[in-house]
């Protein structure tokens, strides 16, 4: 038996873990969707930067949980808020869902239970086609 086709043409796979996904194409599609590529966007009043819209709270959770030291004034730095980004959705979204992923990063921690975030994830979704 061969190698399994890639995805070609089907729906983007809600049921793929962070573990079997590219998360890269996952925050890529989180960059369009939340700043259209402007790693310079302000957002949500000045309390949202860069091009994943990364508030404090969100650096200070990743400075927390990995020991880093991010600065949330950095966050328009595209490379810093990838890995910003990544590092959060790593810690939260052990064995989540692609849908789940993006839900969360909208919605916090809990923000795949949010109903607020359904029409997020179909944007996102949009963008991983």
């Amino acid at each position: 038996m061969g190698p399994i086709p890639p995805n070609q043409g089907r729906d983007w796979p809600t049921r793929t873990t962070l573990q079997t996904m590219n998360i890269s194409n996952l925050i890529t599609a989180l960059i369009i969707v939340e700043s259209s590529g402007n790693d310079q966007a302000i957002g949500d009043n000045g309390r949202a930067l860069g091009p994943l819209q990364i508030h404090r709270g969100v650096v200070q959770d990743v400075n927390r949980f990995t020991g880093s030291h991010y600065r949330w004034e950095d966050m328009t730095n595209r490379a810093q808020a990838r890995a910003v980004c990544e590092a959060y959705l790593r810690h939260y979204g052990r064995g989540a869902t692609t849908e789940q992923l993006a839900r969360r990063w909208n919605g916090g921690p809990t923000g795949d239970r949010k109903s607020a975030t359904e029409a997020y994830w179909a944007k996102v979704k949009k963008q991983l086609k």
